[in-house]
């Protein structure tokens, strides 16, 4: 079943084409990667289904709705910034939780196991500004997926962290996105990254899709 639906999307900026005449999906459970240099488009991408930006021409669908007209929080995304966007003056732990309308015994428990898994649970006290890059990458991570988006999205989640962080973090993420089954769209300039994350990735240059197909065949015929 696709999550997520993209139909002849187009977004302009003047005359310019940031977005030009994109169609894509996503399926629950798969990890689609948006590959491409700066100013292909990847971002502007994230920001038209999320709802930060209008979109010009197209539709886009959750689970076949129509949220074109939706704002960006009545249309229930996960989002995982560059900058990870803590709150300083809240803890790990509150962080986390800050996104719940109404935290539920249920999500409380996956909360304190997902800070388990991600090695975070001697730091859920902690403040944001006392932790490294890559326990603030997780961090931010809980905090979008701790209100079941219906999808997430993930913009160069990776790239403030050292190669060494960089390759750890990495694993530790897929590993709790498969293991949730959440939905998940991931630009990236990193080649060796879209890889490694993605079971699909779309090829961006110049705001189109240039390319759509499963990393080995990106790989070998690009």
């Amino acid at each position: 079943m696709n999550v997520l639906e993209l139909s002849n999307v187009t977004k302009r900026f003047g005359t310019f084409a940031a977005v030009d005449n994109i169609s894509f999906s996503v399926e629950k459970g798969k990890i689609v990667s948006l590959l491409g240099p700066s100013g292909c488009g990847k971002t502007t991408t994230l920001r038209l289904i999320s709802g930060f930006e209008n979109v010009d021409e197209g539709s886009i669908l959750f689970s076949g709705k129509d949220v074109v007209n939706k704002r960006p929080y009545e249309r229930n995304v996960g989002l995982l910034f560059q900058d990870y966007a803590l709150f300083p003056h809240l803890n790990v732990f509150e962080n986390i939780v800050f996104g719940l309308l109404a935290p539920n015994p249920e999500r409380i428990r996956w909360i304190y196991q997902a800070l388990e898994q991600m090695d975070l649970t001697a730091y859920r006290q902690s403040y944001p500004h006392t932790l490294s890059g890559g326990q603030q990458q997780r961090v931010a991570l809980l905090r979008a997926m701790a209100p079941e988006p219906r999808v997430l999205f993930l913009d160069e989640p990776f790239s403030g962290l050292d190669t060494t962080r960089r390759a750890r973090v990495r694993e530790k993420t897929l590993q709790l996105l498969k293991e949730t089954g959440v939905a998940t769209l991931m630009g990236t300039h990193d080649p060796y990254e879209a890889m490694f994350m993605a079971d699909r990735i779309l090829v961006m240059n110049d705001g189109c899709v240039v390319q759509d197909g499963a990393p080995a065949e990106i790989y070998f015929e690009p």
